[in-house]
């Protein structure tokens, strides 16, 4: 058996010597690895408390990462629609209570008359395009397409008036 000192286990905190083994990594690597962890998060968390999904799906078409500005184009419906129905609703429809999804909170914001149905529409269709992309790995991803979606869920999002809210 190899012996390393300082290295994490997964499998207890018992006094003993630390061994390398299924599971096992030094803990200098262990400590990389979680200021890297640590780091990504905290890009990713400020840039999603910082930006606005405008900002955030402008930046995605301009970068050319079609599915990302696709599923989060719906991560925004999904977000900003429950609360504009919890808000709407006074609390009566609470998504954390009744774990909505995105469909039905489409058809809630659509048959509260919260969004016109051309832009029913619209949401409607980059949800399909999303369920397709997320469900087809290999799926090829075309371009006009795709940046026509999501400058269309640009314009969704300006219609619920939270385009150029900073994401919470």
């Amino acid at each position: 058996m190899i012996k390393l000192s300082g290295a994490i286990s997964p499998y207890g905190q018992e006094e003993r010597e630390p061994e390398i083994g299924s599971g096992a990594i030094p803990v200098s690597m262990a400590r990389e690895i979680a200021t890297l962890l640590k780091q990504d998060v905290k890009i990713g968390i400020q840039n999603f408390l910082v930006n606005s999904p405008r900002e955030i799906l402008e930046d995605a078409i301009g970068n050319k990462e079609w599915f990302k500005g696709i599923v989060l184009s719906s991560a925004f419906f999904e977000h900003f629609g429950s609360i504009i129905l919890e808000k709407r609703t006074n609390g009566g429809i609470k998504n954390s209570n009744l774990n909505l999804s995105l469909e039905k909170i489409l058809r809630l914001l659509h048959d509260f008359q919260l969004v016109s149905p051309p832009i029913y529409s619209k949401m409607r269709e980059i949800k399909k395009e999303r369920n397709h992309l997320v469900h087809n790995p290999f799926a090829d991803v075309d371009e006009d397409k795709s940046r026509r979606l999501i400058e269309n869920a640009i314009e969704c999002l300006e219609a619920l008036g939270v385009a150029d809210e900073p994401s919470q």
